[in-house]
């Protein structure tokens, strides 16, 4: 499927941010920003969907550093399809508050992975949805309008209002597209082995402990 510079921590990664998670977010932004295609903004992706992490060390026979389907696979088993749809910048809020409050969240956080471009603050200090600085909340450093529409791209779980994202299925515009696994793997493909993809260096969220 592709090829990659060093390992690309993802399941196995007990850190809120990870750079498998990272690289699926901008994977799904990349497939679902052209117009015609959902002309998404960012995309969000829910941590327990990552199944595994990515070794640069070869499995088989295929040699260090290349991703075959069946570790991509092995990633994103679940053949979500992608969902592109509207969401408030106050209900963009409102899903990073969710990620650490509630009856489950808020004592086992569950942390978004978000696309490139997408940053804010996690203070852990603080308890429940006071966690999320709200002024630090950005799209490619402009501070996000509660009152704005944004076009965001996730996978059907999440559309769904899964894993206690009950303010995601609020969304509206709702527009399908291919499999999250399909669009890992487009991403993938546009590596080689003269030019891998290198591990995300995971510093879209700044977390304050």
């Amino acid at each position: 499927m592709g090829y990659i510079s060093a390992d690309i921590p993802g399941r196995g990664l007990d850190a809120p941010e990870k750079p498998l998670g990272d690289l699926i977010a901008d994977a799904q932004l990349e497939a679902t920003a052209p117009a015609d295609k959902g002309g998404a903004q960012l995309a969000l992706m829910n941590p327990g969907g990552i199944r595994s992490d990515l070794a640069y060390k070869a499995s088989g026979e295929e040699g260090d550093g290349v991703v075959t389907y069946g570790e991509s696979y092995t990633v994103q088993p679940f053949n979500n399809m992608l969902n592109v749809v509207d969401l408030t910048g106050a209900q963009l809020i409102t899903a990073l508050q969710q990620q650490v409050s509630g009856p489950v969240n808020g004592v086992n956080p569950k942390i978004l992975q978000v696309s490139k471009g997408f940053t804010y603050t996690l203070d852990m200090t603080k308890s429940g949805a006071d966690r999320i600085v709200v002024d630090s909340v950005k799209l490619n450093g402009a501070a996000i309008d509660p009152a704005k529409t944004y076009r965001v791209a996730m996978n059907e779980f999440l559309a769904g209002g899964g894993d206690g994202f009950t303010v995601l299925k609020e969304h509206k515009n709702k527009l399908v597209g291919i499999a999250d696994l399909d669009a890992f793997n487009a991403l993938l493909a546009k590596s080689s082995a003269a030019s891998p993809i290198a591990p995300p260096a995971a510093d879209r969220i700044t977390v304050v402990k």
